[in-house]
C-alpha cells in the first residue's frame, strides 16, 4: 500500500501491508520473512470499521 503515511513509515525502517483481515500477527511475521529474507520485530495490525450500509 502507498500513501504519504506509509512513504514516511519506510524511511523510519517500517512497512505497510494490506492483508487479509483473518491473518494473524504470526502468520503476518512468516510470511513476511519468508519473503522478504528479513528478521520483523514487530507486527501491528490496525483493523479498519466496515462502511456502514445504507438501505
Amino acid at each position: 500500500m502507498i500513501s504519504e503515511k506509509s512513504m514516511d513509515y519506510t524511511e523510519q525502517g517500517k512497512y505497510v501491508f494490506l492483508v487479509t483481515p483473518r491473518a494473524t500477527k504470526a502468520e503476518i511475521r512468516r510470511a513476511v520473512s519468508e519473503i522478504y529474507g528479513v528478521d520483523v520485530v514487530k507486527v501491528n495490525i490496525v483493523n479498519l470499521p466496515r462502511k456502514p450500509k445504507h438501505w
